[in-house]
């Protein structure tokens, strides 16, 4: 089994300096289309069994451009694939969010935002949903297309490659955060455990 783990393309949020999050009216860019369109020239020969797209709109626009060469794939829309819920910050300067943050006093990962999620808490959602995909479908041949967001992606991509979140630093944060339409893969191995084959590939947008 393996999974093609796809972080959307640029939207009109990653553009300004507001607070994304769950926030669901938040479109590709005509940049962040031009990059889903290279990254489905990229895939258009690729197995792609199934999709699992978080239900947002810069997430279900980037995965109808890249499976419009895949009209057979079956698409399932899953909400904890969505990313971090940012609470009272959604739609708010990065920077109001950042101030309170480091007021907080509290790590990074464990910082919740009124009416939201912690980093950890959303890791946690993601890495549980995706252990029952591979547990539903371990020992099949699948690939699977999983198409979300960077900072749960994030997390995820720590989870696959062994790596603690609760140890991370900025480095480490920025190493495994995936730019916007960044491609990594994950292989499952015949005992179910994920292996991080290859990290965060923007080689199509070169």
């Amino acid at each position: 089994m393996k999974l093609i783990v796809v972080r959307h393309g640029e939207s009109e949020m990653n553009v300004s300096d507001l607070v994304q999050g769950n926030t669901t009216k938040s479109d590709l860019t005509a940049l962040g289309r031009e990059q889903a369109a290279k990254l489905a020239a990229k895939l258009r020969d690729a197995k792609i069994d199934l999709a699992l797209v978080s239900p947002l709109d810069r997430t279900r626009q980037t995965a109808e451009i890249i499976l419009a060469d895949h009209p057979e794939t079956k698409i399932e829309f899953a909400d904890r694939l969505r990313e971090k819920e940012v609470g009272k910050f959604s739609g708010r300067l990065k920077s109001e969010m950042m101030e309170a943050w480091h007021t907080s006093g509290l790590p990074f990962g464990e910082f919740k935002p009124e009416g939201g999620e912690s980093w950890y808490q959303a890791g946690g959602r993601v890495v549980g949903f995706v252990e029952e995909v591979i547990s539903k479908h371990k020992d099949s041949d699948l690939t699977v297309l999983i198409v979300g967001h960077g900072s749960i992606f994030t997390y995820l991509l720590m989870w696959a490659d062994k790596f603690d979140p609760e140890e991370t630093t900025k480095e480490k944060y920025d190493y495994y955060h995936p730019d916007n339409t960044a491609v990594a893969v994950i292989e499952i191995d015949q005992s179910g455990q994920p292996v991080l084959v290859s990290l965060n590939d923007v080689s199509h947008l070169g």
